[in-house]
Order: structure tokens, then sequence, then C-alpha cells
């Protein structure tokens, strides 16, 4: 893995290619892999951005000045980012997309169109129904 300005890059150790390359902001002072390996907390010069490793989109940017470290606890749920001489706690326990895609059509009582399921369920079959999106 590499940091540069304006990007973060992955490579595999054991064939030397390019696994996977993300945005990032500015400079980037720290990254950070949660324990489970499926999300990369990476701290840009506008906040630190969550990257989920199996689809490479962004999950979430946390807006915090300066972020200098980054670390999450062994549980994954809390991220600790350390930015001018203090620490902020965020709780970054998201759901996963088909979860959360299947309790806003519950909550809306509609199912999404092929085209939001497409955009949303990336990963999943364009011709499943909210009912269906659930993990």
């Amino acid at each position: 893995m590499s940091g540069s300005r304006g990007s973060v890059t992955m490579w595999d150790a054991r064939t030397g290619r390019l696994q996977d390359s993300f945005r990032v902001e500015g400079e980037v002072a720290s990254l950070a892999f949660s324990p489970d390996a499926r999300t990369l907390a990476a701290s840009g010069a506008r906040g630190v951005q969550l990257w989920d490793l199996a689809t490479s989109q962004n999950r979430l940017t946390l807006p915090t000045r300066s972020p200098e470290a980054v670390a999450f606890s062994p549980d994954g749920h809390t991220l600790a980012i350390g930015t001018d001489g203090s620490v902020g706690l965020w709780n970054v326990d998201l759901p996963e997309p088909g979860r959360a895609i299947h309790d806003i059509c519950a909550a809306v009582d509609t199912d999404l169109t092929p085209p939001e399921q497409s955009r949303y369920l990336h990963d999943r079959s364009t011709e499943a129904d909210c009912r269906q999106a659930a993990p």
C-alpha cells in the first residue's frame, strides 16, 4: 500500500500487481484497515474517507479538520481520529448496503426502480426487489 497526494494505491505483495486505487482529497496522513479487513480509512485534507474494499466504493466521509491519525477499535465499530492534539471517536458501524436498502424500502413501503437497484445494489441482480435485497 502506498499513499501520495490525492490517492491511495494497494498492491498485491505476492504478485506485485496493482490491486486497487482510491482518490483522497489532499495529502494522505494516515491509513487504517478495519479488523475484519473490509474497510479502509484514509485521512485527507477534508476529513477521513471510509472505503469498502469489496466494492471499491466510498462508504462514508467524516468531516474533520487536519486529521493526522486514524485507528479502528478492536471490534471495528469505532474509529479514532487524531487532530491537532485531540482525539475524536466516531461510530462507524455501518450496515451492509443490502440491509440498509431493505430497511429504507420497508420504511417508505416501496421498492427501488431498476436504475436505483443497479446504482445502489451494484453487486446484486437488478431484477431483485427490496424484499430480496436483505442479506
